[in-house]
């Protein structure tokens, strides 16, 4: 796929330089009858067939692959900017010189596709530097100044450039010229000032901090200019620059520039109109849209003092419903930026609440599952920031029906099965993913929303829902094998929707949940069925799963809280798990003990199961892994799930804080109601119910008893006998 891009990237370039040269070689064949032509003129036009035919012999030719970088790109750009150089040109001719400079563009940008050589580094800033003096000649023709914008820009992009053009000497006084340029009202060539200052800010430090300071007083004409829609392209490419990879500072004094929230919503709501309108749109106009989508991420993540701002913007102006609108757009950088901006929105309550209240907000997110699974996406692009948004939503106090309706969807979805193949591939994904966070992100959001999808649906759907997904069971297998050794504390808990997911693919579902409760003897696991034989399969090849329920269980034990946060019915089907002939059976003797299998082992299944699945579309449904479940390291951009970045997900850091019950148990117990530990003062009492709670004395355990009697409940359901 990338290489079908840069392909095209390469054509494109190299037709445009031939249209340049073209064009450039007309106008000064059409000068040759011209009187007193400058010296240097007539030079360039009786050597012009030779230098057209070197340029498009170099970087023209599909034969000859381009250049690759090298001093010919330089040689023959020299060439070309004798012909800005010249005076007569210059103030007789000013198109010419702009057609000049368009064919310097289009050359480097042809040549530069494949990256230049460090030795040629220096030479190209040179060049770069001279082309910048005619942007900043306030007395040169518009159409030059404009053209030699575009010509530094397309040099400045190119790895070491700018770096190289801001050691050169003097590079501090064209740094306050670029400065001058940009806050100077009426400057035509405002925004190409603000997109040089881009590029060199990206390239140093002292720079950055110099276009953020209050000084320069930049921030403030960028938002006007943002808000105003007047050439917002060269604006927004400096709030990003500042943005990102710059010191706190930095990034503090654009999160922190006034207004900056409510015109970048403005802005999405006039550039949205306009590209559903056309779908695609203008190539300008679809970079415009992506980067205000990523301001707005910017502005939201990390509990951004910007977020109230963003936040009332979003809500009062309508623009939440464009938002979602764009997930729908065809441009995959487009609608990946939709998904992370409502995933960094709902992220905090206010912004999940006022999602949630959104029609067919829940639909839409849905539906861009199906589309980026369908499309043979990676799972961390579109799809991870969609289902953590939509899990969000689902965790509002009315998201059980928005729950039962996407099970209603699920059961009738036929074979292909997309929206679960969708949260199960991440499952499977989170495996191996090259990106720790975003690994835990992955598992965290697809478990949530399948776990929810399924205990919504009824007894009579579960399984016609998990027969969507064959290799679920062994995805969810795979996930507890790699994870619940890494997972601290704070994110254990999510190993109660991946057991739960495993035991309703077994045949569990809500009515056995509450005859266990009942009568935990009586109520034993019901047969295999040919529905349930792939996961009964699955468990009994997994040799640790009994293992990992118990040590799971006997956290649980240790962390009442926890245990009440997953649920009584999660917390049963452990129990249930228990159960089953299938993982009491004898394991396989190993070196390392039964629950052992580890997470080399569970590595070394995932791109295995990931083979093993059938097509899309396929006979009997699409399978959890039916996509490329193990990205290749670098797809899908440079995403962080603990949410300091624009590209996250859920989650956060992932940490050793967790383990067994006997880890827990070494701790020193404290009192639920006054804190006090038992080192510290006389030993403590237990909870007469669950055993897990203590107490200094009957004072506190009344006191505490309102806050943990549910607790209790849940926790006296799963210490009941093994049957």
């Amino acid at each position: 796929m990338a290489d079908d891009v840069n392909a095209a990237a390469t054509a494109a370039a190299r037709e445009r330089l031939a249209a340049d040269l073209r064009d450039l070689g007309a106008a000064l064949t059409s000068l040759q009858a011209q009187p007193d032509l400058a010296p240097e003129v007539q030079e360039l036009i009786s050597s012009w067939d030779h230098l057209r035919s070197r340029a498009l012999l170099d970087a023209a030719s599909s034969e000859g692959g381009g250049l690759q970088g090298g001093e010919a790109a330089a040689e023959a750009a020299a060439a070309l900017l004798q012909t800005a150089r010249s005076a007569a040109l210059v103030s007789a001719n000013p198109s010419l010189v702009a057609q000049a400079f368009a064919a310097i563009c289009s050359l480097f940008l042809c040549s530069g596709i494949e990256g230049w050589p460090p030795e040629v580094v220096p030479i190209v800033s040179k060049l770069a530097g001279g082309v910048l003096e005619y942007f900043l000649n306030q007395q040169l023709d518009s159409r030059i100044r404009s053209a030699a914008g575009g010509v530094v820009a397309s040099l400045l992009c190119q790895p070491g450039c700018a770096a190289c053009l801001l050691a050169a000497p003097g590079a501090g006084g064209t740094v306050e010229a670029l400065i001058a340029a940009a806050r100077r009202e009426g400057e035509l060539q405002r925004d190409d000032a603000f997109a040089l200052l881009a590029a060199l800010v990206n390239a140093d430090a002292a720079t950055a901090e110099r276009a953020a300071s209050a000084e320069a007083a930049l921030l403030p004409i960028a938002v006007e200019r943002i808000r105003s829609g007047a050439a917002p392209l060269g604006p927004l490419r400096l709030v990003l620059a500042l943005a990102i990879d710059n010191a706190g500072a930095v990034r503090a004094h654009v999160r922190a520039a006034p207004g900056l929230g409510g015109a970048a919503v403005d802005l999405l709501m006039a550039l949205g109109a306009a590209h559903l309108a056309v779908q695609q749109g203008a190539p300008q106009r679809q970079e415009m849209l992506v980067k205000v989508l990523w301001v707005l991420c910017y502005l939201m993540v990390d509990r951004s003092p910007a977020y109230p701002e963003v936040l009332d913007a979003l809500t009062s102006r309508g623009a939440l419903p464009r938002l979602l609108a764009l997930l729908r757009s065809p441009n995959k950088e487009v609608s990946k930026f939709a998904a992370c901006a409502l995933d960094e929105f709902a992220r905090q309550d206010a912004g999940a609440d006022a999602l949630f209240k959104v029609p067919r907000a829940a639909s839409e997110l849905a539906a861009a599952l199906r589309r980026a699974y369908a499309d043979d996406e990676d799972p961390p692009l579109a799809q991870y920031y969609a289902a953590h948004a939509l899990s969000r939503v689902l965790d509002h106090s009315e998201g059980g029906r928005v729950a039962e309706a996407l099970a209603r969807a699920a059961v009738a979805e036929g074979s292909t099965g997309s929206l679960l193949g969708a949260l199960a591939g991440q499952i499977m994904a989170s495996v191996s993913y090259v990106d720790s966070h975003v690994q835990l992100g992955m598992l965290i959001a697809g478990a949530s929303v399948l776990a929810r999808i399924l205990m919504s649906a009824t007894a009579a759907e579960q399984l016609r829902v998990i027969r969507r997904v064959p290799l679920l069971p062994e995805a969810c297998i795979l996930a507890l094998d790699y994870w619940q050794p890494r997972l601290g504390n704070e994110h254990k808990a999510v190993c109660s929707d991946l057991f739960l997911l495993v035991a309703c693919a077994a045949g569990f579902d809500r009515a056995q949940a509450v005859r266990l409760q009942r009568s935990p003897r009586s109520a034993q696991p019901p047969a295999a069925t040919a529905d349930t034989a792939a996961a009964r399969a699955a468990l009994r090849a997994a040799p640790g799963m009994e293992g990992m329920l118990r040590l799971y269980q006997d956290w649980l034990y240790s962390q009442p809280a926890a245990a009440y946060a997953c649920g009584g019915v999660e917390v049963v089907a452990i129990k249930w798990l228990l159960a089953l002939p299938e993982v009491r059976a004898p394991a396989a003797p190993t070196a390392a003990g039964p629950a052992s299998a580890g997470p080399t082992a569970a590595a070394a299944r995932a791109p295995a199961a990931a083979a093993a699945a059938p097509p899309p579309g396929a006979a009997g449904g699409s399978s959890a892994a039916a996509k490329p479940l193990v990205p290749e390291a670098g797809s899908g951009g440079s995403s962080r799930a603990d949410g300091s970045g624009p590209s996250c997900s859920s989650g956060g850091d992932v940490g050793s804080g967790g383990g067994s019950g006997a880890e827990a148990a070494a701790r020193p117990p404290a009192c639920g109601g006054c804190g006090k530990s038992a080192e510290a003062e006389a030993p403590l009492l237990r909870c007469a119910g669950c055993r897990a709670q203590h107490y200094c004395g009957k004072a506190c355990a009344t006191a505490h008893w309102p806050s943990h009697r549910a607790a209790c409940k849940a926790a006296r359901t799963a210490a009941a006998p093994r049957s």
